[in-house]
């Protein structure tokens, strides 16, 4: 699916917080009730719960993996949540955003909470409520006014266009395209019809090839799904340990260092109660873990969240990374899983496995004036990060710095 991009700065629509036109505020009086704002997760469980079963979202937008982000990962960025509920007019709840609100430097920005461990942001609307530009405005406006933390500007990044077959209401509000794609692929009950339909048969040797050679330096090959504590810190363990090593090795600092990923990380991957958030995957060669996958499966679409291998290069030769994946596809086939959701980004595992690429999209409110100010530069930051995404010779140019600087 294509849009029209963004519409021009001075086309916008009238500012959050101005007045809106007569017309439109009748309009808007016959679709939409009234707004609440919250900022304790519990307080929201009703009408989250609610649209969460209702409402073409994922994985991203649950309970089960936003709650434990909130209290780890965002309260250690001093992220405030905004929960933000829509009502109609006969009182029912239409509309759910969880976004969060952080203050850096002397601006205040709302976005969706998850921030970039979030693949797929799209907010929770009612299938069969109606939402016009003017009734999104008024709903960020009575947001941002009601919020106990307000923002200047909504920061809403990485929005699919379509969500189960439903169009992103939010498309209404001017918006650009974002500079990297989603990635996934439909699945088939017929596993090795799959595989065949996406590796060609030189392929699929040089991978089996590899898999007989790990499993003769290292040991027999097992494709574990952890379960207990013991079983999944192991495999967590290994996560950090290989996912660390490869960020030194390219000179890139990790979010992965700080202690709140590690406490993210290890909540969410508890199996406590039989369904932890994320779900850890790993290959062991022997007694040595090789590599590692992690994410979470949500109507039957699996989003990959995580991932890692072990970078010695006795055993990164035979592409440990690649014969987890492998596995996970074939097993994934056979349980009826129907999406496979690599995530947002490029490289070159996805371009093997995904036939679909799907757009997202960024959009920007102003509230204040320094949200105005703001909006101006970050659209303009936005449209140089496409470019150079879209350009192999400036993104290599871009990835080479980033190891030296």
């Amino acid at each position: 699916m294509r849009h029209s991009g963004p519409a021009p700065l001075r086309q916008t629509a009238p500012k959050v917080g101005a007045a809106l036109p007569e017309k439109r505020r009748a309009r808007n009086g016959r679709t939409l009730g009234h707004v609440q704002v919250h900022a304790c997760a519990s307080d929201a469980e009703a009408v989250w719960a609610e649209l969460e079963s209702a409402c073409p979202g994922s994985v991203y937008q649950t309970r089960r993996w936003l709650i434990p982000w909130m209290e780890t990962i965002g309260a250690a960025a001093g992220i405030v949540p905004m929960l933000v509920a829509a009502y109609g007019k006969g009182g029912s709840p239409v509309a759910f955003l969880p976004l969060g609100v952080v203050a850096f430097e002397r601006i205040r920005i709302a976005g969706f909470l998850g921030g970039r461990d979030s693949n797929a942001n799209f907010g929770l609307f009612r299938p069969g409520a109606a939402f016009s530009r003017g009734d999104l405005e008024s709903i960020f406006r009575a947001a941002a006014l009601k919020a106990g933390l307000k923002p200047d500007v909504f920061a809403l990044s990485r929005q699919p266009e379509a969500w189960e077959g439903a169009r992103n209401p939010l498309l209404a509000l001017p918006h650009l395209p974002s500079a990297s794609a989603a990635h996934s692929t439909r699945l088939r009950f017929d596993a090795p019809g799959y595989l065949s339909s996406k590796l060609s048969a030189d392929a699929h040797k040089k991978l089996l090839k590899k898999a007989r050679r790990l499993q003769r330096e290292c040991g027999p090959l097992l494709h574990v799904r952890p379960k207990g504590r013991a079983e999944i810190g192991a495999v967590l363990e290994a996560f950090f340990a290989q996912k660390l090593a490869r960020f030194r090795a390219q000179g890139i600092d990790s979010d992965f260092e700080h202690p709140a990923a590690r406490a993210f990380l290890e909540r969410a991957t508890r199996d406590d109660e039989g369904r932890p958030s994320i779900e850890l995957h790993a290959l062991a060669a022997g007694e040595r873990i090789v590599a590692t996958y992690g994410g979470a499966l949500h109507r039957d679409r699996f989003h990959a969240m995580i991932n890692s291998f072990d970078a010695e290069p006795a055993v990164a030769r035979s592409s440990p990374g690649d014969l987890l994946l492998l596995s996970m596809l074939e097993s994934m086939c056979a349980e009826g899983v129907e999406c496979f959701d690599l995530g947002v980004g490029e490289a070159r595992y996805k371009d093997v496995w995904c036939e679909t690429s799907e757009p997202l999209f960024e959009t920007l409110i102003p509230v204040t004036a320094r949200g105005r100010a703001f909006a101006l530069a970050e659209w303009a930051r936005l449209r140089l990060k496409r470019q150079v995404k879209q350009s192999p010779w400036l993104w290599s140019v871009a990835q080479q710095l980033r190891t030296k600087f």
